[in-house]
């Protein structure tokens, strides 16, 4: 039996943008800076970057791993992921290990998935960049461990992003972007994988796009037509 995915709670306006007639679910990494002796990220697969029923999580733990990055430090640190369950909630949570600047990224690979007739192997990249300036963007903006990647760049008073596939610029992909006080904006990258943006209000931008691959094969025992990846970042603008 091909597995489908189930309607996904949506939490408030900003992540009301992204929901679409599927309810899609993605992953996302969240920072929470009050708990922990470093703070502690948060890891969901819901609509949106909040807790829910978190059903799927379980091809995550199995299939998945969290890193942190820090500035000076030459390669990423694989975290501790715990399986946390509360009340009617459940996400998986790890203890950081070094406070900011820093990158948490995390990779997972959900299976395969039908839509209407096609059969579709999923998998998901996720990036939370708890940065401040320049300095820090440049330093931890690129997450080489990840094979779909959404890369920030300041440049005057805009916001260039960059969509990396395989460490090549993925051209022609849809970029959404989510922000304070209802901003919206969904951009396709052009030949160099591109998009600018002016993020005038401070807070916190969600970013979100897509690559699909057209290969078929098996995975877990199931077959597939389709391969397709999800990536997501999160991060406070302007810095």
């Amino acid at each position: 039996m091909k597995r489908s995915l189930t309607s996904a709670t949506t939490w408030f306006v900003i992540l009301a943008a992204f929901a679409s007639p599927a309810a899609a679910h993605y992953l996302w990494v969240t920072i929470d800076a009050e708990t922990g002796e470093h703070g502690t990220a948060n890891i969901y697969f819901e609509g949106g970057p909040g807790p829910g029923d978190g059903q799927y999580l379980d091809r995550f733990i199995k299939n998945g791993k969290t890193w942190i990055r820090t500035s000076g430090a030459s390669k990423p640190t694989e975290l501790k992921v715990d399986d946390i369950k509360k009340d009617d909630k459940r996400w998986l949570s790890a203890g950081l290990t070094a406070a900011g600047p820093r990158s948490i990224d995390s990779y997972g690979k959900f299976g395969v998935y039908r839509y209407g007739e096609t059969d579709v192997l999923l998998h998901y990249y996720a990036k939370n960049l708890d940065i401040d300036d320049h300095d820090d963007l440049h330093e931890l903006g690129r997450a080489e461990q990840l094979m779909l990647d959404i890369v920030p760049h300041d440049e005057e008073d805009a916001m260039q992003l960059t969509v990396l596939w395989q460490g090549k610029p993925a051209a022609g992909r849809t970029l959404s972007i989510r922000g304070p006080g209802g901003f919206k904006e969904n951009l396709t990258t052009d030949a160099s994988g591109r998009v600018r943006f002016e993020a005038k209000a401070k807070g916190q931008y969600i970013f979100r796009t897509n690559v699909e691959e057209k290969k078929d094969g098996t995975d877990d025992g199931e077959t597939f037509q389709l391969i397709r990846h999800h990536g997501t970042l999160i991060m406070n603008l302007p810095l």
